[in-house]
């Protein structure tokens, strides 16, 4: 299951380096901070960057979330695990929807990195994706920025809308004439 742990905006890394000091024994634990690559133009040049998802935010995978708790107290910078019930000591972990979208955009198999996904452009903005991690997730695109080589999705976290910016290649162009 997942959590969602708010921690100092720019310290992100050194909350995961403190948590993972003190590792809960728990086969499945893993912190991170989701990232994606995009394609930023420096200079005429375009460069493949990475950048942080949802700074001030860092997201554990635990099926321990009291020994997690518990481990948090003791951490530097630590400000608050997001989704506690508010009559209970009961933390609430992602639902499986926003889990999902974890598992599909910020992949272990990728380190926590969102890839580019390629896109095809048609008339009037119309995108169709190849592939990538957008692959099937065409109806949750709600902004497609061609210039900034970037579309915005849109989808739910902790019971909020969130949205997130993914890079895009665009491998074709087509006009229909």
């Amino acid at each position: 299951m997942y959590y969602v742990i708010q921690v100092k905006t720019g310290k992100e890394q050194q909350a995961i380096e403190d948590i993972l000091k003190n590792k809960p024994d728990d086969p499945n634990f893993d912190v991170f901070a989701p990232h994606r690559k995009s394609i930023r133009k420096y200079k005429g040049i375009e460069k493949e960057v990475i950048e942080r998802c949802f700074p001030g935010y860092v997201f554990v995978e635990t099926d321990n979330v009291k020994g997690l708790f518990e481990q948090l107290y003791w951490t530097p910078g630590f400000t608050k695990l997001l989704g506690r019930e508010a009559d209970t000591n009961n933390f609430v972990p992602l639902n499986k929807d926003e889990s999902r979208m974890i598992d599909i955009l910020y992949s272990r198999n990728n380190d926590r990195i969102t890839e580019i996904s390629n896109i095809e452009v048609r008339e009037g903005e119309m995108i169709r994706v190849l592939d990538g991690p957008l692959a099937g997730l065409e109806t949750q695109i709600i902004k497609v920025n061609l210039h900034k080589r970037k579309v915005t999705v849109a989808h739910v976290f902790c019971g909020r809308l969130v949205t997130s910016g993914i890079g895009i290649n665009i491998i074709t162009n087509i006009i229909n004439k």
